[in-house]
């Protein structure tokens, strides 16, 4: 639940910056693995953990809580597509792919 949390947090008032990622010697599995350098709009130098490392260097911050950070990783849409797969199951994933296309079909008509 914390996980959904921090997304819907930084979802709503997070700030989007480049950073800069370095391994933290120290980690364990239990613990941040990289050490991430960014500044705030207000120009303040933060040095925060993060878990795992942005794919653009890219970090989005809470601007409450500048240590409070979240690293946007490229497979993010597959959990996504993971969970509705899971929701709609196999029959509906048959019956809504031809619904899309024949959507789509439809709405291109009047642009003909």
């Amino acid at each position: 639940m914390a996980e959904l949390d921090t997304r819907w947090v930084m979802w709503r008032r997070g700030i989007t910056v480049r950073a800069r990622f370095e391994t933290n010697p120290h980690s364990t599995s239990e613990t941040a693995g990289y050490i991430v350098h960014f500044r705030t709009l207000d120009d303040r130098e933060i040095t925060a953990k993060s878990p795992v490392r942005g794919h653009r260097d890219e970090i989005r911050y809470d601007p409450q809580n500048p240590s409070h950070v979240l690293a946007p990783t490229r497979i993010a849409w597959l959990g996504y597509a993971l969970a509705a797969f899971m929701i709609m199951g196999l029959w509906g994933a048959l019956c809504g792919i031809p619904a899309v296309l024949w959507s789509l079909r439809a709405l291109a008509l009047p642009f003909r």
